[in-house]
């Protein structure tokens, strides 16, 4: 009795300190159990009324999908309120088979995963959804949520798969084809939204109405370069509506890339007569195009209907002109045209300038070339590599050699000002020097080039080969090869060439010869057949017949040679009276099939019959019988 009043004073003292949480659980418990009463009982009984509604519906055994119930888009719009995210993880093979289940579930997972989607609908096709038996309107809207959700999330593959099995079920609608096309322009899938098109169209009850959607396709074939395309499309949006000034920019933009200046002068009539404002891009274009089909006579009649307008012509549109004017060699009119420019309160560019000294550079004017170059420098106009080195090169073509290293003097002493030389002025400036004899202003070029940094090219270190040559430096030519080869330059065949005629002039056949056995496959070059021709010509010229005999050899081993090259060795020979040369060329010839002509066999044989050279006669014969030419002798 002791220990049980002991343990139940305890109890009591216990229940009595936890007094406060036992009340709060107490009333937690009441709580609960009042909601459960009041709130599941209804909830139970509507979930059993939505049951029996969906199973009268699809029918007791749950397969038919179209059994007597309400409308489609009633029964789908109810059916996507009672369905929630873990209803379409793992759905069942019967639900599968419902078309209506099939495009809540689509609907939902398009929001965010578009490539489930996409999954789920090839599931759906797998356990056997018919969807060509359902209305089409639900399948309308199955395929326009799949095919745009695609296109959205760039699944442009599963897009064209999707649409072609629109395609074989119903037919891509007007609907989808508008929205396929606009969101591909929107996205910048410009090619992807010609091909939609294209496949779409294909179908004669698809007739597209909207102008937006033309106005799309003509963008998309502009931006991908389809001009051949862009007039139909421009047709049809003149059916459905007015063009905008967008519109006709891209007509202007397709006009210039083709050249039709008759098209960019129509547009531009079009534009003013439908009151569209045309910007400076839109008239400048337009001026481009009439330039480049050097119709400059229409390009200053647009020019003086721009300048109607405030604002409208500027100095890209001058300099467009200029730069035509300049091509067609009117030197007076480049000159008339930078006065007017600046009577109209426009100040010239560096292009402006730029175009002058070309045109005066071509028309080999160059006083009037300094004349510009100085008015220039007085102006206070910024300079640039490229205006210093295009009168480098003017002077360098008119072999003024020292004007030209001035200018370049000049241009270093600059540099502060942003316009050091670059690879093509040093390029300019080494080849008019090793053209005048010049190789130690060459050199000294080269190697100021290489202390600015300028990796030079293999057209300047041929240039400096070639100043060898001038100067009979074979030695010097192969310091520079070593250091063209180490400085990682790949030389090609003018390279080759250049040494070809080095070594003939300084009668070194034998480094002629090896050079070509062993430099170019040493760098992966193809050799040319004029190579060989060329240094079997030097060594025949010096009545080096056994050298010619090698030349010719590593042509055969090396390159494909033809009935001209044999004519040119030939014809050679025979003007040298080298007869015996000549027969053996013509016996290799033979033994590989080569191709010769007729008429070269038959002067090499009228030759030695001439000159009564019976043996050589005789091997002619067997030779074209060889190459199947008969009754030479004839």
């Amino acid at each position: 009795m002791t220990l049980l009043a002991n343990t139940t004073g305890y109890v009591l003292e216990v229940i009595h300190a936890l007094r406060v949480e036992l009340g709060f659980l107490v009333t937690f418990m009441l709580l609960w159990g009042a909601s459960r009463l009041f709130c599941e009982r209804p909830n139970l009984r509507n979930s059993k009324a939505t049951a029996a509604k969906r199973h009268d519906a699809l029918g007791a055994d749950g397969g038919g999908a179209y059994g007597a119930s309400s409308p489609p888009a009633k029964r789908h719009s109810s059916m996507g309120r009672a369905r929630h995210a873990g209803d379409f993880q793992h759905p069942t093979a019967a639900q599968l088979r419902q078309v209506d289940w099939v495009l809540a579930a689509v609907q939902h997972f398009c929001r965010l995963q578009a490539p489930r989607a996409v999954v789920l609908y090839r599931e759906a096709l797998q356990a056997g959804l018919e969807v060509q038996e359902a209305p089409e309107a639900v399948t309308a809207q199955l395929f326009m949520v799949l095919v745009t959700s695609s296109i959205r999330a760039g699944l442009i593959d599963d897009a064209f798969s999707l649409l072609r099995d629109c395609h074989k079920v119903q037919g891509v609608t007007p609907a989808l084809l508008t929205s396929c096309i606009k969101l591909c322009t929107s996205k910048q899938y410009f090619k992807e939204c010609l091909s939609i098109y294209d496949f779409g169209s294909k179908d004669a009850k698809v007739l597209v109405k909207d102008p937006t959607v033309w106005s799309c396709l003509l963008f998309s074939a502009v931006e991908t370069r389809s001009y051949r395309r862009c007039v139909g499309f421009y047709e049809q949006l003149q059916r459905c509506g007015t063009p905008s000034g967008k519109d006709c920019t891209n007509m202007l933009r397709c006009a210039f890339a083709e050249g039709d200046w008759k098209l960019a002068l129509g547009t531009t009539q079009k534009m003013l007569k439908a009151g569209l404002d045309i910007d400076s891009v839109a008239y400048n274009t337009a001026l481009a195009t009439c330039v480049a089909a050097n119709k400059i006579s229409e390009a200053r009649a647009l020019l003086e209907l721009m300048e109607l307008t405030d604002g409208i012509a500027d100095v890209v549109t001058y300099n467009t002109l200029s730069k035509g004017y300049a091509k067609a060699g009117c030197l007076d009119e480049c000159f008339a045209l930078t006065k007017h420019m600046k009577s109209k309160g426009i100040t010239p560019s560096q292009v402006t300038y730029g175009i002058l000294l070309d045109c005066c550079i071509n028309e080999k004017q160059m006083e009037m070339a300094h004349e510009v170059f100085n008015e220039m420098v007085a102006g206070g106009l910024p300079m640039n590599t490229v205006l210093y080195t295009t009168l480098i090169k003017g002077f360098a073509r008119g072999e003024e050699v020292d004007q030209a290293m001035q200018v370049y003097r000049q241009m270093c002493s600059n540099r502060e000002t942003g316009a050091p030389p670059d690879l093509i002025t040093f390029s300019i400036l080494i080849k008019a020097n090793c053209d005048a004899g010049r190789m130690e202003d060459a050199l000294a070029l080269l190697k100021a080039m290489r202390e600015a940094g300028i990796c030079p090219d293999e057209v300047v270190f041929n240039s400096l080969l070639g100043g060898c040559i001038r100067e009979a430096k074979p030695e010097l030519a192969k310091h520079l090869y070593s250091t063209m080869v180490v400085s990682g330059v790949k030389p090609s065949n003018a390279t080759f060439s250049i040494f070809i005629r080095l070594y003939a002039q300084s009668k070194l056949f034998d480094e002629a010869l090896e050079m070509l056995r062993t430099e170019p496959k040493a760098h992966n070059v193809e050799p040319e057949a004029r190579l060989f021709v060329q240094l079997a010509q030097a060594c025949l010229r010096e009545r080096q017949g056994r050298r010619a005999i090698q030349a010719y050899t590593l042509l055969l081993s090396s390159c494909t040679s033809n009935a001209a090259t044999h004519s040119s060795l030939l014809n050679m020979c025979c003007k040298l009276n080298m007869l015996d040369t000549a027969v053996e060329i013509l016996e290799l010839a033979a033994a590989s099939r080569g191709r010769v002509s007729a008429s070269d066999v038959m002067q090499l044989r009228d030759i030695t019959v001439r000159k009564r050279k019976t043996a050589c006669t005789e091997a002619i014969d067997r030779a074209a019988a060889t190459l199947g030419l008969s009754n030479l002798s004839a």
